[in-house]
């Protein structure tokens, strides 16, 4: 990765009613619960996409399967427009606790269900919350997948490798105080959880942002939003400002995740 210029990547997950799946206890009737999740869908991504666009950047979609035989025309919509299309497992439930044979019928069925409406299969892959069990490395090369968007170890891009041998997979790692859910996931269901300003998330993200540009060299930002969350119209002003504030930096650059990754050994 060249130090002649900062990569930034915006990862945007579009979970829609997935996120609130491990929320209802079977055989529950929670449609105001769900709500939450389809407020992305009928409201907050096609603005979202328009911001994208006036300010040209192109995001990673990480998508669930079970969102994406909902709303193929949203998946559609959005590889239209540019944006990479990832996968995020098919049901938005975490692995660990399953069985090898459980968690891979989920990642096949979250990459087959992507690739049946884009005719491609996507090369990037989110776990639910960022999760991995000691199988999810080599199911994800087995699947053909090449780039994680989940550990949260170092501000730097770099290749899985095991034993000292370098992987097929790069990481692109996060952080979960550059994400949107900490600030402004709530429900009436979710006890203890307060939404916060848009203004704190700017403080939060533009120190991050400045202090990595300026002090971390090799280092990069990558943004996680989801649209549920960050498509309200408050928040979208405030990333209007944010992304503005990014452009006012010479050296940085928009990337999806997979192009990020090609520039990493």
């Amino acid at each position: 990765m060249s130090t002649d210029t900062f990569p930034v990547v915006i990862g945007t997950c579009l979970d829609a009613e997935a996120i609130w799946f491990n929320k209802i206890g079977e055989n529950e009737h929670r449609p105001v619960m769900l709500s939450n999740g389809a407020y992305a869908i009928r409201e907050g991504l096609d603005p979202l996409l328009d911001l994208f666009d006036r300010h040209g950047v192109k995001s990673t979609f990480f998508v669930p399967g079970v969102t994406a035989d909902r709303y193929p025309d949203a998946v559609r919509q959005i590889g239209d427009r540019g944006h990479e299309l990832a996968n995020h497992t098919y049901s938005h439930m975490s692995a660990v606790g399953t069985t090898r044979e459980a968690e891979k019928k989920d990642l096949i069925a979250g990459i087959d269900a992507l690739e049946k409406i884009t005719g491609e299969r996507p090369a990037t892959w989110r776990s639910a919350s960022w999760e991995f069990t000691e199988n999810t490395l080599d199911l994800l090369i087995e699947a053909g997948i090449t780039v994680s968007a989940n550990y949260h170890d170092t501000s730097r891009p770099y290749r899985h490798e095991r034993d000292g041998k370098p992987l097929p997979i790069v990481e692109l790692p996060v952080q979960w105080h550059l994400a949107d859910a900490p600030y402004f996931l709530y429900d009436g269901a979710l006890p203890g959880r307060m939404p916060r300003s848009a203004a704190t998330a700017y403080e939060i993200w533009s120190e991050e942002f400045i202090g990595s540009y300026e002090d971390r060299p090799g280092s990069f930002y990558h943004q996680t939003l989801h649209v549920q969350l960050i498509g309200h119209p408050g928040r979208l002003r405030m990333l209007d400002r944010f992304l503005t504030m990014i452009k006012q930096h010479e050296r940085a650059r928009f990337y999806t995740c997979a192009e990020l990754a090609k520039t990493i050994d």
